[in-house]
């Protein structure tokens, strides 16, 4: 079947796409700082926070795979889109903050294209399949992580959480395995799959497990409803 209609979102990422990822998760690490009554963070940890989860992932991607200078400072959109939504945040941020679909949505977009573009570069960077997930999930979930040492919390992919990780694992799983036939199909197929992943975890409510045994490799439902 013919599939050169679909774009190659990992390996020829639309601009606007890559900006509309970048943003999201930049606008979700500036949430992070405006809504932590713990700490109160100024506008320069504010930035931090929206510079590490948009552009994050993408520096450990790109330093994994010795693609330096890192491709998001090689040109000015990528922080000019977080300035952007840095300025977004403090004007919008407690209407976007209620907008909880809309935010999960776009979050769910920018796990999966994060993953699978991670998983492309490592791969034509002859890193081994293996490798090209480890990259994929670790482009997904870096920025996070960074964030959460920043405020001194236990990044919540550790935990017993929503199983954001796994999901950026598979779907960078799907990429690679795709990817043997068709790149432009891998791509699409790697993004669906997080998408579609991400809100059957949601809304079954399934969490990861604690690691006490064999039953911490499966999903369990949260007591949280």
């Amino acid at each position: 079947m013919c599939v050169d209609f679909l774009p190659d979102l990992a390996t020829k990422t639309p601009l606007w796409l890559a900006l509309l990822t970048v943003g999201v998760n930049a606008l979700v690490g500036a949430l992070r700082a405006s809504i932590d009554d713990e700490h109160h963070w100024d506008i320069v940890g504010m930035a931090t926070f929206a510079v590490l989860m948009g552009l994050g992932g993408g520096f450990i991607r790109d330093g994994l795979i010795g693609n330096l200078p890192v491709e998001s400072l090689r040109t000015p959109w990528y922080l000019l889109t977080v300035l952007g939504t840095i300025i977004a945040a403090l004007v919008f941020g407690e209407i976007v903050s209620k907008v909880s679909v809309l935010v999960s949505t776009l979050n769910a977009l920018a796990l999966g294209l994060f993953a699978v573009i991670g998983a492309a570069y490592a791969l034509r960077a002859e890193l081994p399949i293996v490798a090209a997930i480890f990259v994929g999930t670790v482009s997904a979930v870096g920025g996070g992580v960074l964030v959460s040492v920043m405020k001194d919390e236990v990044p919540q992919i550790l935990l017993a959480s929503a199983p954001n990780a796994l999901v950026a694992t598979l779907s960078a799983g799907v990429y690679v395995a795709v990817e043997v036939s068709n790149t432009r199909a891998a791509a699409v197929a790697g993004v669906v799959a997080a998408i579609v992943a991400h809100f059957v975890t949601e809304r079954l409510g399934l969490t990861s497990r604690r690691a006490t045994g064999p039953s911490a490799l499966l999903l369990t439902r949260s007591k949280k409803r």
